[in-house]
């Protein structure tokens, strides 16, 4: 562990406690602890910038996700917002009842459908993500640049893990006790 991370770790208690521990804290627990932080950002980006255009956090999600890949399907929505396809399916409805994103069958294969922005849609992304990028901005005011290169390591690092135990064969209890 390089000495920054070591000092992130001591300092903030990350990830250390839940690594050597075999007892569950709650408030080191990182499900836990992403969990809260993601409710707390989503809280503050769906009162200031989302609510005024009276759209769910689902469907902001998707709308910044169709304008970063679009077009996309459904289907592949669904993957890079992690949403289960109900509220895939609701959210590209408003979308589209609103007139923020298109629904077109896809040329090269009628089954699926393209999503795309319309112009409408584009000019409503634009303005969240403007309140998006100023709240990036706050919460990384704290941190040094070598510290965000890490916290992006270590956050690719994490989710690796997580796409991985979603494929484990077995329980990550049975595997840990082999």
């Amino acid at each position: 562990m390089t000495a920054i991370l070591n000092d992130i770790v001591v300092s903030y208690g990350f990830f250390a406690p839940m690594a050597i521990k075999k007892k569950l804290t709650l408030e080191h627990w990182l499900s836990y602890r992403f969990g809260l932080i993601a409710s707390r950002l989503g809280a503050v980006m769906a009162t200031r910038y989302v609510a005024p255009y009276d759209l769910p956090m689902p469907a902001w999600r998707s709308l910044a996700v169709i304008a970063r890949f679009g077009p996309l399907s459904a289907g592949e929505l669904g993957k890079r917002t992690s949403s289960d396809p109900f509220r895939v399916v609701r959210a590209i409805d408003l979308l589209v009842k609103r007139g923020l994103i298109t629904r077109t069958p896809d040329p090269s294969d009628r089954r699926r459908v393209r999503l795309e922005l319309t112009s409408d849609g584009r000019a409503v992304y634009e303005e969240i993500a403007q309140g998006a990028i100023a709240n990036e901005k706050f919460i990384c005011a704290g941190l040094t640049a070598q510290e965000l290169r890490i916290l992006e390591s270590i956050l690719d690092r994490i989710d690796v893990q997580v796409q991985a135990l979603s494929v484990v064969d077995s329980d990550p209890v049975q595997l840990e006790k082999a």
